[in-house]
């Protein structure tokens, strides 16, 4: 793979987390606008989950130059991010559930994981020892 398409695809990450927060954005506001007057904490502070922890790391990976995060990752956050519009919508519906708390736990515990792994896994790769025998 060269060096430009390894740009191209870090670029690509780095806006699809953008749009995914932009589109959660509308998406709330939209949702709340046929609300009927009540508001959630979780449905207004939807987009902020793909923006901090999606988009933001992203772009500063990309300006270090190094590996996007994994998909163990990435599949934390959209949990988080879910989870923040289930919890979202019962509450603007009237209701709760008991479901929601363990949903943000799971989604943070795969995050944890998957950020732990990418971060091992750079570290401990053949490849990153290859290279560091080599210098």
């Amino acid at each position: 793979m060269s060096t430009s398409e390894r740009k191209n695809r870090r670029i690509k990450w780095s806006t699809a987390w953008l749009f995914i927060a932009l589109f959660c954005a509308v998406f709330s506001a939209v949702y709340e606008i046929f609300s009927h007057g009540v508001y959630s904490l979780a449905m207004i502070c939807l987009f902020i989950w793909p923006l901090l922890l999606g988009a933001l790391p992203c772009f500063f990976l990309e300006k270090k130059n190094m590996a996007m995060p994994g998909r163990l990752y990435q599949d934390g956050i959209v949990i988080l991010t879910l989870a923040s519009l289930i919890a979202g919508i019962l509450e603007i519906y009237g209701t709760s559930s008991p479901y929601t708390m363990p949903f943000f736990w799971a989604g943070i515990a795969v995050a944890a994981i998957g950020a732990i792994m990418d971060f091992y896994m750079r570290r401990h790769t053949v490849g990153n020892r290859l290279q560091k025998a080599l210098k």
